[in-house]
């Protein structure tokens, strides 16, 4: 399109109005649906065989061109956009390349064979604004005829929309092992939803013992993505990317298309498609852009109603503004509504006109504007600010904008998309560019304009607007300690944790203040070279202390709350601690005498040298060896159930853990390894070191101690030397070497017993037939030290009762009951536990680790570490 066609269409521009028409859907499949039976699949809708068959031919006549003008102007592909043009009321919707590719692996998977499994799945990912959702709904159109298709609606849950995926799939169907396939279009939706589903599907495929080999469900996933040609080459046989950048083939496509759509409409009627067709070009966006807003009148209110819907444009996706806030802003005064539209258009600027899109919700019917496309949006914020405004003074407009922010019509949607633009962190995980601590407007104050004060005036402004909203109390804790502003961090992180006291999520950022200040003490130290004396540390240990007391809090209110799961404050506590360890062992009175230091740690000792200074302190920093090691085992504990990311919470905004582990397992291996190195003879960890026996004096205490450092103190640590397999059999081999030579008769704790059988394990898996792994009826004898009560037995402790009394072949019939009896026991109470830890969580949270397979062998040569199944 030339720039000149833009300019010459300016003073005769109207917007284009969304069809209004709600279109019938009768048919599915060769089967009617009644009425009765499409309200009992609410979380469906069903594309049928005829849909919109109804479609009278006055309404066509009326509303073809603008239902093809407000498709290639920018709107969402409806289905009345591939009637029209199956039945050649319009041209052909073009199919680019990735709707073959789907096709393609959709014909595959419809391709009978034994391997065949019931849920297949295909995924799109696509650019923003690059067609993945009209290239989703063209292959649910070309194959309705020959699958029963439908669209998930959002918000439903997987059980309810796999509930009604079986009802379609079965609908005045006689034999369920006869049926159609079923394609189930679910858009925008996380990894872990789509797996909940695929199970919740598989579970009902099973329980109507559909023969195996039969194809039930194909999930047809689309989700928006910055990479997507990335998350294609992952698995080109399952994943289709959709791009702004076209191939050869579909440039001619789009060269022919634009041609042909010139003839019949203005330019600016199919604005977005010209822009696809220039592949969304940088330079040709800037430019067009540029000659839009020639001559815009930049002081009136349409121009500021244009930059607001620009700002939620370009920060929060899918957002728009209703038209009744709109007219509520522009101060319009409509007495009758057939002239509502009228009156509005006639109330923007050409400008406005030529890239506003103008859209209507079916269900609500709410009339609404976004801009076009959201690399536009983009593009006219960046050019209407220039250098007279910054994004954060026209973000606080927005927020003090009154008759916006109350008006009552709209105002849910209005709100969330504002809050959003607050407070939405930036998620790849949610098909965003990067990972971000805050939103991506906030973080572009904090950066590109390089200022945070900005940042935290719109935040504090938010905060008043919202009416004292804690999370944006949070938020401000968060953005004041991230620029070392503690005191007015601790002030804002009160203020939150007044109003939810029971947050642990608040309660968390509160202890993360305190975490922050402390570190920030103890860099003066190491940047200054000052020597730490017991005076000048005082303020530092007292800072720590509070952050352990905070996060303590946390993990209270964590374990209360049963909807969520966050374990961000044991993780914490356990790095608070270790920092703190380190600050004390590196002081003066006890740089130079570990012992010293372990003595004053351990027993009721205290020197003279910090007799005074630490005296508020004492009895707290005796008690870090216990709490600590509390905080470890929780720690442990549940990564021996989880071992994925699934533990953080997936809300987008605020109410979410500080800081993520990556790696849970190398960093429980290695802060439990640091824990146990501030509370061990540093004498006996080098005689082990160089293959050496240790001192026959060492406490119980002690050697648990070691064996911390070693990286075996807890089950996780120990089973993840399967994992990380680096010396692992040397170490391992020193673990069990710390034991008693004659483990039935040395009454070991629960704990010990269950390390100590897990090593043996873990060395047996590693090293078949190794010299020192214990006899298998030990070990069995070892067990018989667990309570009677199995309520009292740890959960390591029933995993050992599975795993060790699990019958064998050989096995007498009485052998095999009693075997039996003991197993069975075990599992009722590991699943008792198990729900106890689930709460009342989402299913996609409720995954189970497996470390061990079931193998032919006998005793321990029968367990197989699942790394093997890994690794094959």
């Amino acid at each position: 399109m030339k720039m000149s066609h833009i300019n010459s269409t300016l003073q005769q521009v109207q917007p284009v109005k969304a069809c209004t028409k709600q279109l019938p859907v009768y048919v599915k499949g060769t089967c009617l649906l009644e009425t009765n039976e499409e309200e009992q699949m609410y979380s469906l809708e069903i594309l049928t065989v005829d849909h919109c068959r109804e479609t009278s031919k006055e309404f066509i006549e009326e509303e073809k061109t603008n239902i093809e003008e407000q498709f290639y102007r920018g709107g969402r592909v409806n289905w009345l956009n591939f009637w029209l043009a199956e039945h050649k009321y319009v041209g052909e919707v073009i199919e680019r390349d990735a709707y073959y590719e789907v096709s393609k692996l959709l014909s595959d998977a419809l391709k009978r064979n034994a391997d065949q499994t019931p849920v297949n799945s295909i995924n799109i990912y696509h650019h923003p604004g690059s067609g993945g959702s009209t290239v989703a709904r063209q292959v649910l159109w070309n194959n309705r005829k020959e699958l029963r298709c439908a669209v998930v609606k959002p918000s439903y849950s997987a059980a309810d929309v796999a509930q009604h995926a079986v009802k379609l799939r079965e609908y005045e169907e006689k034999d369920p092992q006869t049926c159609l396939p079923v394609l189930l279009l679910i858009e925008d939706s996380d990894k872990e939803y789509l797996d909940d589903l695929r199970n919740e599907l598989e579970v009902a495929i099973n329980t109507r013992r559909i023969q195996y080999g039969t194809l039930c469900f194909i999930l047809l996933s689309c989700r928006r993505s910055h990479d997507p040609e990335n998350r294609c080459k992952e698995s080109p046989l399952q994943n289709v990317s959709v791009t702004h950048k076209l191939s050869d083939k579909e440039k001619r496509k789009f060269a022919g298309k634009r041609k042909a759509l010139e003839e019949r409409y203005a330019p600016d009627f199919i604005l977005t498609f010209v822009l696809m067709s220039e592949e969304f070009n940088e330079n040709y966006i800037q430019e067009f852009v540029e000659h839009v807003l020639q001559d815009i009148d930049r002081q009136s209110v349409g121009t500021r109603l244009l930059l607001y819907v620009a700002l939620l444009n370009t920060y929060v996706q899918n957002s728009y503004i209703s038209q009744s806030h709109c007219e509520a802003l522009l101060a319009l005064t409509i007495r009758l509504e057939r002239f509502r539209q009228h009156e509005f258009a006639k109330s923007l600027s050409d400008q406005a006109k030529l890239v506003l899109l103008h859209l209507r919700d079916d269900k609500t019917h709410i009339e609404s504007i976004k801009i076009i496309h959201p690399l536009v949006a983009k593009e006219i914020l960046q050019q209407l600010l220039g250098n007279q405004q910054t994004q954060s003074s026209l973000a606080m407009d927005l927020l003090c904008e009154t008759v916006l922010f109350e008006h009552r019509f709209g105002r849910g949607e209005y709100l969330s998309f504002l809050r959003a633009l607050f407070m939405r962190r930036a998620r790849i995980s949610k098909g965003d560019e990067y990972d971000s601590l805050f939103s991506p407007l906030i973080e572009h104050v904090c950066e590109e304009e390089e200022c945070p004060n900005k940042a935290i005036e719109l935040l504090k402004e938010a905060f008043q607007r919202f009416h004292k909203d804690p999370f944006f109390a949070q938020q401000l804790a968060r953005l004041h300690y991230t620029y070392e502003k503690f005191e007015e961090a601790k002030h804002w992180a009160e203020t939150a944790a007044k109003q939810q006291p029971n947050n642990s999520y608040i309660l968390d950022t509160k202890g993360q203040v305190y975490k922050k200040w402390f570190q920030a003490k103890c860099r003066v130290f190491d940047n200054d070279n000052v020597p730490k004396t017991a005076q000048n540390t005082a303020d530092a240990m007292e800072t720590a202390l509070k952050a352990l007391e905070c996060f303590q809090e946390c993990e209270k209110a964590a374990n209360a709350d049963m909807e969520h799961l966050n374990s961000s404050g044991f993780f914490s506590e356990v790095e608070v601690g270790c920092s703190l360890l380190k600050l004390i062992s590196s002081t003066q009175v006890f740089a130079n005498s570990h012992s010293e230091c372990m003595k004053y740690l351990l027993t009721d000792y205290i020197p003279e040298e910090v007799k005074d200074a630490w005296e508020p302190f004492h009895d707290r920093v005796k008690k870090l060896h216990k709490t600590m090691q509390d905080a470890l085992e929780w720690i442990s504990e549940d990564l021996s159930y989880f071992q994925t990311d699934i533990g953080e919470d997936e809300n987008e905004t605020a109410e979410r853990p500080e800081e993520k582990i990556s790696n849970p397992l190398k960093w429980l291996a290695k802060k439990s390894s640091e824990y146990g190195k501030y509370f061990s003879e540093a004498d006996a960890i080098a005689l082990l070191k160089h293959g050496q026996s240790i001192p026959p004096n060492l406490t119980n205490t002690q050697k648990r101690m070691i064996i911390h450092h070693l990286g075996g103190g807890n089950v996780t640590s120990i089973l993840s030397k399967l994992t990380n397999q680096k010396d692992a059999v040397r170490i391992l081999e020193s673990i069990i070497s710390l034991y008693s030579s004659n483990p039935v008769q040395a009454k070991f704790g629960q704990g010990d017993i269950i390390n100590y059988i897990l090593a043996h394990i873990s060395l047996n898996c590693l090293s078949p037939k190794n010299q020192k792994v214990a006899d298998f009826k030990d070990l069995q004898a070892l067990c018989h030290q667990f309570p009677t009560e199995k309520r009292k037995c740890l959960p390591g402790a029933l995993f050992l009762l599975t795993l060790l009394f699990w019958p064998e072949d050989h096995d007498t019939d009485r052998e095999k009951e009693a075997k039996y009896e003991i197993v069975q026991s075990a599992v009722e109470h590991l699943e008792k536990d198990y729900w106890t830890k689930m709460k009342d969580i989402p299913q996609r949270k409720r995954r189970i680790y497996t470390h061990f397979f079931l193998g032919n062998g006998n005793e321990l040569d029968k367990f197989v570490h699942k790394r093997k199944f890994e690794r094959v």
